[in-house]
């Protein structure tokens, strides 16, 4: 089955984490068989600092990620805090996914 840059642009969701310092980027990956019903579906899940991000974070967020480094002396990449509005995003957005 033949997928189009629009149908894979849908099948992918970006979250920004409460701390201003990565961005969780969540796949829907389906392979079908010939006959065009579904094998497999999975869900990927990638974590990235905001240094491989489309755009440059603004000024407060900058600042919040050098006061975060300051104060731990690391950035972790291990872990993502959602807001309940995202999460809820993410929610919904997994059961539209699931087929």
């Amino acid at each position: 089955m033949k997928e189009d840059k629009k149908d894979f642009q849908d099948n992918k969701i970006y979250l920004d984490c409460e701390c201003g310092a990565h961005i969780m980027q969540v796949t829907n990956d389906v392979e079908y068989h010939d006959n065009g019903k579904r094998f497999r579906q999975e869900f990927w899940f990638a974590m990235f600092s905001y240094g491989t991000y489309h755009k440059k974070p603004n000024f407060w967020r900058r600042l919040r990620i050098i006061w975060n480094y300051l104060k731990t002396g690391k950035m972790h990449e291990d872990q993502i805090i959602l807001s309940p509005e995202d999460a809820k995003r993410l929610s919904n957005w997994l059961k539209e996914k699931i087929l």
